[in-house]
């Protein structure tokens, strides 16, 4: 990693300066991964906010999965001059279309009505167990007992949230079961895109293609369901907080790369702490949420067993959802 950016600055190791110019780079990537996990922690508040105003879940992830991929295919066309290959490999979109953007979205946006932000901000990070549940099962990785232990710990955690309590017996909260659909969908996509990968493509257009398949998929959706809204008719602050949403989502996916070519993957991965973290704390201050102390166990229990498994990960650049 340092020699990467020994190359990217152009200077020698041995130079005064070198060290003052990894400083600034270093403290750019705490910035950028703080940025990313404030908007991403914020944005189960804004789901929130958007879902409990009788704005439709599909017709919110539809809007979504429009605005986003709208800026993600410029910025990528901007780079590259080119669009998604989606006609030259439509099984590749459409999966992660399905997988990794409108079912869990789509889900996402049902659960957090009845759900806290900050509970939904926590089960997001269970995206990294999961994709280690996933590769395992694939066989793509060998079996390592302490990151299955790490599993554990982390799934653990989960169980005490659709568990709140024991007093009338072992009484799930389904809700949270359904919701873990959403880290599962996108570890999913992640592991589908690392075994498949698209070769010659710039991944802005990739994750714009992939939203642009989603929305023809949610269009005729909630046009059957009756859940078509249209945001654009009598624009207002919940309307607005849609496209802010989509926003996010492609502003997100840009520092994501960003981060890691300043400071690696392994940096990176610390952004789903900050994430969890800044997600209860927007949970608390827009809504007033406050949670029992089993809430705060499964927290630690999560992290902690995120923190196993990504000690024992191999260094390679991650896989966010879309």
């Amino acid at each position: 990693m340092i020699t990467h950016l020994w190359s990217r600055c152009n200077i020698n190791p041995h130079d005064n300066g070198w060290n003052k110019i990894l400083k600034s780079y270093f403290s750019l990537a705490l910035i950028l991964l703080l940025t990313l996990g404030t908007l991403r922690g914020g944005a189960t508040s804004i789901s929130k906010y958007v879902s409990i105003n009788d704005i439709p879940p599909l017709s919110y992830a539809m809007w979504q999965s429009m605005v986003a991929a709208i800026l993600l295919i410029s910025m990528g066309y901007i780079k590259t001059k080119r669009f998604p290959p989606i006609f030259t490999r439509p099984i590749f979109f459409v999966t992660c279309a399905l997988v990794g953007v409108a079912i869990p979205n789509v889900v996402f946006f049902y659960v957090v009505q009845t759900l806290s932000a900050g509970t939904m901000a926590v089960l997001l990070t269970l995206v990294p167990l999961f994709t280690y549940v996933l590769v395992l099962t694939l066989q793509v990785e060998r079996f390592d007992a302490v990151r299955v232990g790490g599993i554990a710990m982390g799934f653990s955690g989960a169980l005490i949230i659709a568990t709140p309590s024991l007093t009338d017996g072992l009484n799930f909260n389904w809700t949270v079961i359904i919701a873990m659909i959403c880290p599962l969908g996108y570890a999913g996509m992640s592991v589908f895109i690392a075994r498949y990968p698209v070769r010659h493509s710039h991944p802005f257009l990739l994750a714009g293609g992939t939203h642009l398949v989603a929305f023809l998929f949610l269009l005729p959706t909630a046009i059957l369901t009756n859940e078509y809204l249209s945001i654009w008719k009598d624009p207002g602050l919940i309307e607005s907080l849609v496209v802010v949403h989509g926003v996010i989502a492609a502003v997100a996916y840009s520092l994501f790369f960003k981060i890691v070519e300043l400071a690696g993957p392994v940096f990176y991965s610390f952004s789903t702490y900050i994430i969890a973290i800044t997600g209860i704390c927007w949970g608390w201050f827009i809504f007033g949420e406050t949670h029992h102390y089993s809430f705060w166990l499964a927290v630690v229990l999560i992290l902690g067993g995120l923190t196993i498994v990504n000690l024992r990960r191999k260094e390679k650049t991650p896989v966010i959802g879309v």
